[in-house]
């Protein structure tokens, strides 16, 4: 009797526990998984030859956001969506993260199609890293936009100067679609399944951590900056 309690209480233990057990490594491995598309992604961006001076901007960048693939669709109403990491400069070739960000939004007016786009943006100054460091920032409201070489925006200023420039290679046809009015927002649950543990905003913009999965892409980055030499 006592053996037949056991292998029941053990059985509900199994069915508790391991269930977590497996969401949490789907999560490790999803996570590190975008950082590989992440490696794709920025190397598809330099090869575009469409996209001037990507490597000098990049070169003077204080973090990079990139997202390997941005979904955006819509009839009249559109819909964006998206998970992409962001690394912080910490010296010329020395970064921390990655620290996860969901992209989204919704808007109305002439949207017809559908797009996928890799979207990479530089974040040039400390100002425009701390904005993006709020717990949920939104494009035109937060940071406003300045087109500048490309789609470039200028967090809460008046000057025509752009905090972040975002670059993206896209496919499809969407007419009408842009990032107004999209949000960024932290991924904490990709961050605790990386690194062990959530971030707050300070936490993240004083991290010194670079996790060993984004090496390679760290030396991707260095690799683009020595073309401006």
């Amino acid at each position: 009797m006592r053996n037949k309690l056991f292998s029941i209480f053990a059985g509900l233990l199994f069915f508790v526990f391991v269930p977590a057990v497996n969401a949490d490594e789907e999560d490790k491995l999803e996570s590190i998984q975008i950082i590989r598309l992440a490696e794709l992604t920025i190397q598809k961006i330099t090869e575009n030859k469409k996209i001037e001076n990507f490597d000098k901007i990049i070169s003077k960048c204080r973090g990079i956001l990139i997202f390997p693939e941005i979904y955006e669709g819509g009839f009249f109403f559109g819909a964006k969506g998206g998970t992409g990491i962001l690394l912080i400069r910490k010296s010329k070739n020395k970064f921390s993260g990655p620290f996860y960000f969901s992209i989204g939004g919704l808007s109305a007016g002439l949207q017809v199609g559908l797009k996928k786009g890799k979207v990479v943006m530089t974040i040039m100054t400390n100002r425009g890293l701390k904005s993006i460091l709020k717990e949920r920032v939104k494009f035109g409201v937060d940071i406003d936009a300045a087109v500048i070489d490309g789609v470039g925006y200028s967090a809460e200023s008046t000057l025509r100067l752009a905090d972040i420039y975002s670059f993206s290679d896209n496919t499809g046809l969407f007419l009408g679609g842009s990032l107004e009015g999209s949000y960024l927002q932290p991924r904490n649950d990709y961050n605790k399944a990386l690194h062990g543990k959530k971030f707050s905003a300070s936490e993240i913009l004083n991290a010194k951590i670079l996790n060993l999965a984004s090496e390679e892409l760290v030396d991707i980055i260095s690799n683009i900056q020595s073309y401006n030499k």
